[in-house]
């Protein structure tokens, strides 16, 4: 047994532990050593911060040969939490670099299609064309999105429909916490760990090149002006001041303009008037939204009004199936089909800047004021085409839904966003081709 040792001392070197962590949660940084330990001892219940139902959160003075802490009852604890909310922090946030990402946009606008989609893509293309591991940090806490993967991508049943439900206000993805007598409400990301396979060019550098990802998805009526999702006790939003990169979810169907383009190109569902009205329709306007997330990301960061944000701004612009006549020069190849290796870095290769122009193009012809407005905010914007699910939504008879069917799932462009974004702003584990 080991009395006070540190966990650093016992971890691989390729890993080293980071000497400051910042939670996930509450973002809070803090030093590595005020980290907390959850109790395995099956009566030590009852949490200070979390309440009677949550393990024993404390700060150990003993440790075992593999670095693990034991608590009161000698159990050996393998869990971590912040020293600040107490709320779980995955092993791998103490020995990587950090990368939030901030996902935004109105209700219908299909952010959880383009999310489940995405990390379902990421799984595979990750390792397959960029020699890296793209896992979750702890299935737990992933439990939704794991939920969300299974029903569109290992459904059983390949002639049924599904529907994801849109994200709520309340429930199993926010976190209460009692700090001095007041309830603090936070919300749940969901967490990934990227890692180096063992073939990448920069293997022996794994330890710099390695990521744990949060990715933060809210209700969009949690942007509504006025909203109580931005104060002290539910700082729901507050993730827009701490990300490294904005995802605006974009929605053209919910615009009549672009509708009215359309129904001569296509026959999809959601142009139609009734269809449209039962499936698609928000009782939020994208607009309002965007200017909402735009003045919380500005307080968050103490932005002036003249000043850029500093992080990419990515456009993601949802539903190309229904309206891709309107961009009938975007390829939809892969753009990491040329991807090679030179100077031990691996490409992506500039079609996600040809396609971004293109998109670009189409939007100031139709919406000059959410171009203009978007980049007079940032610097660095790209504009994104995706598909989550490659086709209209079916009608169900059977449950008097709509849906997708499970065998008509054909995502586009879902992983391009995150793939653009972490090669724009980190280093070693591939670059954007220039």
């Amino acid at each position: 047994m080991l009395t006070g040792a540190k966990m650093s001392q016992t971890k691989n070197d390729s890993y080293p532990i980071r000497s400051r962590i910042t939670c996930p949660h509450c973002w809070s940084i803090f030093p590595v050593e005020n980290i907390l330990w959850i109790s395995e001892a099956p009566d030590l219940m009852g949490d200070s911060r979390l309440g009677e139902s949550d393990k024993e959160r404390f700060l150990p003075v003993q440790f075992d040969l593999a670095g693990n802490a034991m608590d009161r009852r000698g159990f050996h604890c393998k869990k971590l939490a912040c020293p600040y909310c107490h709320l779980q922090i995955p092993r791998s946030f103490l020995e990587t670099d950090s990368f939030f990402v901030s996902i935004a946009g109105a209700p219908g606008s299909g952010k959880s299609y383009f999310l489940t989609a995405m990390t379902w893509n990421l799984r595979k293309t990750f390792p397959s064309n960029f020699s890296m591991m793209f896992s979750d940090a702890d299935p737990e806490m992933n439990a939704r999105l794991l939920d969300y993967e299974t029903s569109q991508f290992m459904n059983d049943d390949e002639s049924a429909t599904v529907k994801i439900e849109k994200t709520q206000e309340q429930g199993d993805l926010y976190n209460s916490v009692l700090v001095n007598n007041q309830n603090i409400t936070y919300l749940q990301p969901f967490l990934f760990s990227l890692t180096p396979t063992s073939d990448h060019p920069n293997i022996e550098n794994r330890s710099q090149i390695s990521l744990s990802l949060s990715l933060y998805d809210n209700a969009g009526e949690s942007y509504l002006p006025m909203r109580d999702s931005d104060s002290a006790s539910l700082p729901v939003t507050r993730h827009l001041g701490k990300s490294h990169c904005i995802f605006f979810i974009y929605d053209l169907i919910q615009d009549s303009r672009f509708r009215s383009l359309c129904r001569n190109e296509s026959n999809d569902p959601q142009l139609q008037k009734d269809t449209f009205e039962a499936f698609t329709r928000s009782p939020l306007r994208q607009e309002m939204v965007l200017s909402e997330v735009i003045k919380r990301t500005r307080s968050e960061m103490g932005l002036h009004s003249r000043d850029k944000y500093p992080y990419p701004f990515i456009v993601v612009v949802t539903k190309y199936d229904a309206w891709k006549e309107l961009l009938p020069t975007f390829r939809e190849r892969n753009p990491w089909a040329r991807a090679f290796k030179s100077q031990k870095i691996i490409f992506l290769d500039n079609m996600v800047q040809m396609a971004s122009l293109t998109l670009r193009s189409l939007l100031k012809k139709v919406l000059p004021e959410m171009v203009t407005q978007i980049e007079d905010f940032a610097s660095n914007v790209t504009y994104i085409p995706v598909s989550a699910t490659g086709g209209p939504p079916v009608f169900n008879e059977k449950t008097q839904e709509w849906g997708f069917r499970v065998n008509s799932l054909k995502s586009i462009w879902v992983e391009v966003p995150l793939l653009y974004a972490i090669s724009q702003t980190t280093h070693g584990i591939f670059q954007h081709e220039k």
